[in-house]
């Protein structure tokens, strides 16, 4: 196994479903050890059980992203850090109650109707919280001369989100537009320490949070939806952890700076 004996970091890998969960699961089975942070604590056992089942070990850690020490925490708890996967984002259930159920939002965020609250929470989860994770275990992967962070940006950060898109937001596609120059500088400054930085950009995945919006569309919605793929379906949780973790492997220890897109077509950059 490619990964024998490694910790890999991966927050909001709790949630069943998840693309962060098919992540942990992928690292895992290539043998690295799993330290998850998220807030999803409900999900903690089961995911634990899961990655155990696969003979490798698993630390569960309550980890809000937008609070800096908590991520400082996160990353030292792991001890070692070979691998950080930066899963934990979304432009709605990135908090505790929204996360447990409550269904997305019923009106479209835009930048020029958001709150100050809705875009520093937003931009918080997912640009913010990605940078403190990234700095904090760099400081790991620059004394072991080695290692690979991927983080995710969105197919929104490529062209932006339509006013109407329920389930999404203009500060969505901002934060997500700054994980690519944020993947791509931190990239430059670890190159010499041998450590790759690389971002993945999904289009419309079927993951918890993606079927909890399509069950909130009407038919036509959702057809219109599916329409838009030329590959004529959405994508699966497995599809875009299978890319990460080949992003994590010796065989692609080349690919630096990188945001690779899997959208079935929707996107090519």
């Amino acid at each position: 196994m490619d990964l024998e004996g490694q910790v890999a970091v991966v927050t909001g890998g709790a949630k069943l479903e998840g693309i962060g969960h098919a992540v942990a699961l992928g690292l895992a089975r290539e043998g690295a050890d799993i330290v998850i942070g998220d807030l999803y604590e409900q999900g903690f056992e089961q995911a634990r059980q899961a990655i155990e089942a696969l003979g490798r070990r698993c630390l569960c850690v309550k980890t809000n992203v937008l609070n800096q020490t908590e991520v400082e925490q996160l990353i030292e708890a792991a001890g070692r850090v070979d691998v950080l996967v930066n899963a934990a984002g979304g432009s709605w259930a990135i908090t505790p109650e929204d996360i447990d159920g409550h269904p997305p939002h019923d009106r479209f965020i835009g930048l020029t109707s958001c709150t100050d609250q809705e875009w520093r929470t937003i931009m918080g989860v997912n640009l913010e919280g990605v940078f403190y994770a990234c700095r904090a275990a760099a400081q790991h992967m620059m004394r072991q001369r080695s290692g690979h962070i991927v983080n995710f940006s969105s197919t929104a950060a490529r062209r932006g989100v339509p006013p109407g898109s329920g389930g999404s937001s203009g500060p969505y596609a901002v934060a997500k537009a700054g994980i690519i120059g944020l993947t791509k500088q931190f990239a430059i400054e670890l190159a010499p320490y041998g450590v790759t930085v690389n971002a993945v950009a999904p289009g419309v995945i079927s993951s918890w949070r993606g079927r909890r919006l399509a069950e909130d569309m009407d038919d036509e919605r959702r057809a219109r939806m599916v329409e838009g793929i030329p590959m004529g379906r959405t994508g699966t949780v497995d599809e875009v952890a299978g890319l990460v973790v080949a992003l994590c492997t010796p065989e692609m220890g080349y690919v630096t700076g990188a945001t690779l897109d899997i959208n079935g077509g929707m996107y090519s950059a």
